[in-house]
């Protein structure tokens, strides 16, 4: 690999655009062995509900739909407390939230009169965009 000392790089356009273009090659996620974001909190079983999971979550009051789609009804919010308890994960309609975009959503199980709803995996913590969580199963 040939390596240029930064002093030895012209000064102006071309120089900095040569530090750019290095730069961006060596980070390249197609050269790189870890191109994918690891999830760095997947859910977890949830010790007091058996084939439940527990998953972090970032925000207050999101939207649980009826559907796993941006468009269905929303049928409740989100509990404070950090965490949601789910059953499993499964493909749906594309959400987005400012840069963030998933489409991956979260099944919540069905409590007494409550039907199951659906929360996009974008207010999951950890991962990256499209990104399933490591620690569900798909439905």
């Amino acid at each position: 690999m040939l390596t240029v000392p930064l002093s030895r790089l012209r000064a102006g356009t071309k120089g900095a655009a040569a530090v750019a273009l290095a730069a961006g090659l060596l980070l390249s996620p197609a050269l790189t062995s870890s191109a994918q974001a690891a999830d760095s909190a997947p859910c977890t079983p949830d010790p007091d509900y058996r084939g439940m999971f527990r998953c972090p979550i970032w925000g207050s009051n999101v939207n649980l739909r009826s559907a796993p789609d941006p468009q269905a009804p929303v049928v409740a919010t989100s509990p404070d407390g950090g965490f949601l308890r789910v059953q499993c994960q499964v493909k749906g309609g594309r959400a987005t939230y400012g840069d963030y975009w998933h489409t991956w959503w979260v099944k919540t199980p069905a409590v007494g009169m409550a039907p199951s709803a659906y929360m996009s995996e974008i207010f999951l913590v950890g991962g990256g965009n499209d990104e399933r969580d490591s620690g569900l199963p798909n439905c």
